[in-house]
């Protein structure tokens, strides 16, 4: 039987339970808060509409960013979650390499949990039974293997759900993530194993932030924002598809921060001009943001041009201080701002200083005394 997945307007909705915040003055009102205020159900959308189809010799990278549903969609392909809507068809035999701890028992020993996660993966035991003695030594634990599970290590644990999980070649293999933890010897060994697996699956499906890993090993590629399925095609497109989502992201984030500064208030005065000569400027003043801290940024505006300084050095103005009420007093400055092609006995009118919450970036304007730079 040909392998093959076709996904068709899958949608997953999942319930929620949202606590209101409560105040209370100790645990007794605490205790009737929780009693008699329950937690409001509320269901959200982790996949919408997502639709594809891949067949046998397909390699498919699953990209998007943290929270996309990356984890969700192969979740919902290994039936752990059952879709509200749409049609999902999953032809042969699954393979799922999604939570190594699935099945496991701490209080069983090695030995019993081979059995209790074999049959969670859906083997026979009689299956098992012949190949409890490879699991073993493949993981390394046939001196622990009437040991119970919570006397081993956390690497222990993982090289023991390896070795059960990658027991048995099948057709469909679901990665979130490569698996990447464990010894030198053990790494090799599983490398290996993994390089087999994946190369006798017809089908391979793999969720990863590793690029070079992706572009190696899929063919076709799919991207996912929001639990919605953005683009689908070639790996080459898949991952243009990926970096540009991302880059526009990034530039929302850095104009979403840059309206922020803008927004901000920042107080000061420009009181002195300590020196001027051809191509430099030197000021004393005093500034300060909203939150009390003095900004990390002075910009120097004329005619058109901005300067950032060179050089700002903290003073101590304590009547600033007192008059905003803040902690420290060194919220004074003198600022050197080098100004190209500007000559001491050039007329200065209209410039401006900004000061700003970012290293070089231009934030609220200063008030200028009168005569500064008359």
């Amino acid at each position: 039987m040909s392998a093959c997945i076709r996904a068709d307007g899958l949608s997953l909705d999942v319930p929620i339970y949202l606590q209101r915040e409560r105040r209370g003055a100790g645990w007794k009102d605490l205790l009737l808060g929780a009693a008699f205020d329950p937690p409001k159900r509320r269901m959200v959308r982790l996949l919408e509409d997502v639709s594809f189809e891949i067949g046998e010799g397909d390699r498919l990278a699953i990209l998007g960013r943290n929270g996309a549903g990356k984890s969700t969609l192969l979740r919902v392909l290994n039936r752990v979650y059952q879709p509200t809507s749409g049609e999902l068809l999953v032809s042969g035999s699954c393979q799922a390499l999604l939570n190594m701890g699935l099945g496991l028992n701490s209080e069983g020993t090695v030995r019993e949990n081979i059995f209790l996660r074999g049959v969670a993966m859906g083997l026979k035991s009689a299956f098992l039974s012949r190949h409890v003695a490879s699991i073993l030594e493949f993981s390394g634990l046939q001196d622990k293997a009437n040991h119970r599970l919570y006397t081993l290590s956390s690497g222990q644990r993982i090289r023991l759900g390896f070795a059960i999980s990658t027991s048995v070649q099948h057709d469909i293999m679901l990665m979130d993530e490569w698996v990447g933890t464990g010894d030198a010897d053990f790494m090799a060994r599983a490398k290996e194993r993994m390089q087999s697996r994946v190369g006798g699956s017809k089908i391979v499906l793999l969720a990863s932030h590793s690029i070079s890993l992706l572009n190696d090993i899929c063919n076709k590629g799919i991207v996912l924002e929001q639990g919605r399925l953005v683009h689908a095609g070639d790996i080459r497109s898949a991952l243009k598809a990926y970096h540009a989502l991302m880059s526009d992201m990034r530039e929302r984030r850095q104009a979403a921060l840059r309206q922020e500064e803008a927004a901000a208030p920042v107080y000061g005065r420009v009181a002195t001009l300590v020196e001027r000569g051809d191509g430099f400027l030197v000021v004393e003043g005093w500034c300060v943001d909203g939150e009390g801290a003095f900004p990390e940024s002075l910009v120097l505006e004329l005619h058109g041009e901005q300067y950032v300084a060179e050089e700002v050095v903290r003073i101590s103005r304590p009547d600033v201080m007192r008059q905003f009420g803040l902690v420290r007093d060194d919220c004074g400055f003198r600022a050197r701002f080098n100004l190209p092609g500007v000559f001491a006995t050039a007329q200065l009118a209209g410039i401006q200083v900004h000061a700003g919450n970012s290293p070089g970036r231009k934030g609220g304007p200063l008030q200028i005394a009168p005569g500064v730079f008359a």
